[in-house]
This record gives C-alpha cells, structure tokens and sequence, in this order.
C-alpha cells in the first residue's frame, strides 16, 4: 500500500459515522448539512425533524432552540476537531507521514464545516456566549500544542529556537490556501497539497534563520498559556452524563473525575486512567484530550 492510499484510508476510517450515534448527534449532524445551504430563519425545526427520522418531540428533548443548535453545533466540531487530533497524534507512523496527515485532516474538516460557519457567521457572532468563546479559544491552543508535538517528531532539536515561527508561518500557509480553495471554488489533491506543505516546512528549517518570534514573545498573548480550569472540566462532564444515563461504566467514569477534580491535589495517574477510559467512546475522546492536558499543566 502506497503512503497516499494509507492516508486516505486512516481518513476514511476515521470520518466514518458511528452507528451508535446519539439523537442528539444525529440532530446536529443533520442540521450541519441542512444548514450549509440554507439559511436558519428559512430553516424549520420540521425540516430538521423530517431529515432525522424524528418527531418534533424528541428535537425538544435535545435543544430548545434553534438557536441552542446553533451553539450545540460550534461546539460539536470543535470537539470532533480535537477528538481527530488526538487520534493523528497517538497513530504509530513515520513522523512526516504523521504530519502531512495533520494538514490533510485540517484541510478536509475546512472543506467539510466551513459553508455551515460562512453561512451563518452573523448569527453565530451574535449568539456565541464566553463560555461558547473560551471553548473554541481552547481549541486553538490544544491544536497549537498538538501541532508544535508533531514538529517536534519530526525535526527534533533542530526546531528547538524556531518552534514559533514555523507555527506562526504554518498557521498563514493554512489559512491563505484553505481560503484561496474555498473561495475559488478549486478542486485540490489534499494528499499532494500537504506533502507539498511538509517540502516548504523542511526549507523553513534547513535555512536555519534566526528566529524572530521568541517563548517570551508568544507567551506575552495570556491565551496561548492559558490553564485549563478544573470548574470548566467538571461542566463539561456534567453536561455529557445526560447523555449517557444508561451506560454505568461511564458514569462511574464521570463522578469518579469530578471526585478526584475535587480534591485539593488531584492524582495524575487518577485522572489519567479515567481519561484512557473516557477514549473508548469516539464522541468523548475531545473530553479525554481535555483531561490530558490538564494533567500535563498539574
């Protein structure tokens, strides 16, 4: 098998949809593909309801509004997003291999989400709260530490004074050909784009130019160092034990993190087994990465 099939099928594999998805995961994703092409305010709850096979009952179990989808979908894909991260990082692959999938899994979920978030930009400004905000901040920050781990992979102590500018430099190239294929319209072999990417990151390197952008400098922005607070993991889990009431060895999962969260000095090795046990389930592995790293800021 050829480096460019293997990528494809982890792709594949990885984006398939589960069969055990939860209503309100089948909502969601319904309404992410009603909604990249129509408007919310031309968009019924029926139509959702008639897409998933639903009653209008069962839509109102799961959301109030369709505005609460609106944020129940923001925060949907940034889970998803994180969860696929995590399951890129831990893939035992040469480390260029592993970062050429990284750009090929960021360009798919662009081409995948970005019509639903330009569609409806105004509304999501509108109704994204702090906690919606801090959430997506956080996002950001997992995968600029997830990017600067696979960096690490590959180039090792060559990076060791550069590791900001190529972020900052990978970062720019991401979003100018994200937009540039978006907003044109143009049909890109993704495999090719990303070995492409990797071959301008090996240059970038190999120039072994001094760095302009220091740890001080990048850490000067309180977002990119930001904790992650245990008050924001104890809500999250919270939050998800609505949804699996009928599965106990996840909710003796959940109260034993919130216990451990509780203590003045919560074990690391605690919390870490429960995180391993939180990744058998695809929908919480965002949740797992969340644990993760706070341990790894304890």
């Amino acid at each position: 098998m050829t480096n460019k099939s293997k990528v494809k099928l982890y792709y594949s594999k990885n984006h398939r949809k589960s069969e055990n998805m939860s209503k309100r995961d089948l909502i969601i994703e319904k309404s992410i593909e009603i909604l990249s092409e129509r408007s919310i305010a031309s968009t019924s709850i029926q139509d959702i309801t008639n897409a998933c096979g639903i009653s209008k009952g069962a839509f109102y179990l799961s959301f109030k509004s369709k505005e609460e989808l609106l944020i129940a979908i923001v925060e949907y894909i940034i889970q998803e997003m994180t969860s696929k991260y995590q399951d890129l990082l831990n893939l035992q692959v040469d480390p260029k291999e592993k970062l050429t999938q990284y750009f090929m899994l960021s360009f798919h979920f662009f081409e995948k989400n970005s019509p639903f978030i330009s569609s409806h930009i105004r509304e999501l400004i509108k109704i994204v709260d702090e906690n919606v905000s801090e959430k997506i901040h956080n996002h950001f920050r997992i995968a600029d530490h997830m990017t600067l781990t696979i960096l690490k992979e590959v180039y090792q102590s060559k990076i060791e004074e550069t590791q900001y500018d190529l972020l900052i430099c990978i970062r720019s190239m991401m979003k100018g050909y994200a937009e540039f294929i978006v907003m044109q319209k143009q049909k890109v072999d993704y495999y090719q784009l990303s070995k492409y990417f990797v071959n301008r990151i090996d240059l970038l390197v190999e120039a072994n130019v001094p760095p302009l952008i220091t740890k001080e400098m990048y850490e000067h922005n309180p977002r990119n160092v930001q904790r992650i607070e245990k008050k924001n993991i104890i809500d999250e889990i919270k939050n998800c034990k609505e949804n699996y009431l009928d599965n106990s060895f996840l909710i003796d999962t959940f109260d034993m993190i919130i216990e451990e969260l509780q203590k003045d000095s919560p074990r690391k090795a605690i919390l870490l087994g429960m995180a391993s046990n939180l990744t058998t389930t695809n929908h919480l592995k965002w949740l797992a990465v969340l644990l993760n790293q706070f341990t790894d800021e304890m």
